[in-house]
């Protein structure tokens, strides 16, 4: 019986040994300082807003003509330093131009758009820059000429939509 005794505290000698020198290699490891690395990115984000100016809507008399009647603000925000680009297509005209439509008549009447007070160039680009742009804001102004031979209208039935669209480069 005495040697299963000693065998056993032999045994637990043997364990606590172990235990000992496992701490002690993970107290050798450790250090005074240490560092941490924490990174992240900014995603290229651009987006514009379009608020429509009182001109926009209800013009009385189409058939009159007006110059750089004032019909939107377009803000711009883009942060890519590579830059970005703003065009504008009319639903009606399908191209850089407007075109009033009438609903009822079918009727129609051309008119011009100037964005940040230049006149959109043929494919409809407004903007092309090579750097960021942030909280941007662009006037945009219709002009059309006099035209008596439009089809009369009770309701405000002339009709166009325009759409800007912003990408990064």
């Amino acid at each position: 019986m005495r040697s299963g005794y000693m065998h056993n505290k032999i045994s637990a000698v043997v364990v606590i040994a172990a235990m000992s020198a496992v701490f002690v290699c993970h107290a050798s490891q450790a250090a005074l300082t240490g560092t941490v690395t924490i990174n992240g990115k900014v995603p290229a984000v651009c987006d514009i807003v379009v608020t429509p100016e009182a001109g926009a809507s209800n013009i009385t008399n189409i058939a009159a003509g007006d110059t750089n009647r004032v019909v939107a603000t377009v803000n711009e925000n883009c942060n890519d330093p590579l830059g970005y680009t703003v065009t504008v297509v009319g639903t009606n005209s399908s191209d850089h131009t407007g075109l009033f439509r009438d609903s009822v008549s079918n009727d129609t009447h051309p008119f011009t758009i100037t964005y940040n007070s230049i006149a959109v160039p043929s494919g409809g680009i407004v903007t092309n820059v090579n750097a960021a742009g942030i909280n941007l804001n662009r006037t945009v102004s219709i002009s059309y000429n006099a035209n008596p031979a439009l089809t009369p209208s009770a309701g405000f039935t002339y009709a166009e939509t325009l759409t800007f669209t912003i990408a990064a480069k």
